[in-house]
């Protein structure tokens, strides 16, 4: 997942968290990542169209999540992108700036991709691919920190790659400082937090050439083109940090005219922070109604 993770805990967590979370986010790094061919990803991709296959209860429950966002969001959100990922040029982790061109393809996902079964099957019909990205990044999160709940720690922070779940039995606040994407030693805006998630998505990051083109990672689910937008950064505040993944992403994929509304009506706890292309910051609600 080309991701560092850490742990933030207070006194109380049960001894051997730490190995805990250090097991869960090697399997997830081997595991879910679209880079390796030997993992529990890739056996799916490869899994013939129409034949049930089994998966381990992690990857399902993922997926499962996955497929459900793709249907609240009408395709916008998709993991069936592997293939149009490569095609843009993003075939190999960062870092890198060029990318090769690619031979042509033809996008076309069927209305119902992937079917799930009692037992952990799962049945597939379609030829793209998966590509669990960011939404597998908010669940490998949201899944520690829901283990160091369960588990004695009564505040704490999973932060993977600044996308993050924070929790507090109500001693303690976090302020997250939203970075200026052009300039991260500045700050944006500070959330005060205290039992909430936060994710940001950016198409400075991880961006490259192809073609004399300049690219980015956020594509659209509905035609695996690479999103055309003002925003260069949105950051997400919502109840979880899958939520926040997602929408973090939806924030590229909403015309101006639509996004709040759209927000209000499907998330309307979610508070977002853009940053747009000529530096003005745009929000969906004021800062005092986030907390």
């Amino acid at each position: 997942m080309n991701t560092d993770f850490s742990v933030t805990v207070t006194d109380g967590a049960a001894s051997g968290w730490k190995e805990q979370m250090q097991r869960w986010f090697a399997y997830v790094d081997q595991e879910w990542s679209r880079f390796r061919e030997d993992n529990e990803l890739s056996r799916l991709n490869q899994a013939p169209e129409g034949v049930e296959i089994g998966l381990p209860p992690p990857l399902y429950d993922v997926l499962k999540m996955a497929e459900g966002y793709r249907k609240l969001t009408e395709g916008r959100f998709s993991p069936f992108l592997k293939r149009a990922m490569e095609h843009q040029g993003y075939d190999r982790p960062f870092p890198f700036s060029h990318a090769a061109d690619a031979p042509p393809f033809t996008f076309q996902l069927e209305e119902h991709p992937i079917r799930f079964f009692e037992g952990n099957l799962v049945e597939k019909h379609t030829s793209e691919q998966l590509d669990l990205g960011g939404i597998a990044k908010g669940y490998a999160v949201q899944s520690a920190a829901e283990w160091l709940k369960r588990h004695g720690a009564a505040c704490g922070m999973v932060d993977g790659g600044g996308d993050m779940t924070l929790w507090s039995d109500g001693s303690k606040e976090w302020n997250i400082g939203i970075a200026d994407p052009w300039n991260e030693a500045e700050t944006v805006e500070v959330l005060s937090l205290k039992n909430k998630a936060v994710a940001t998505s950016s198409r400075l990051y991880r961006s490259w050439t192809l073609g004399g083109q300049k690219k980015h990672h956020l594509l659209d689910g509905r035609t695996g083109q690479v999103i055309e937008s003002g925003i260069v950064q949105s950051t997400v505040m919502a109840r979880d940090c899958v939520e926040a993944e997602v929408c973090a992403k939806m924030c590229f994929l909403l015309g101006s005219g639509e996004r709040e509304e759209w927000f209000a009506e499907r998330f309307p706890d979610v508070y977002y922070v853009l940053v747009m292309a000529d530096g003005t910051v745009v929000r969906n609600r004021s800062k005092e109604s986030a907390s």
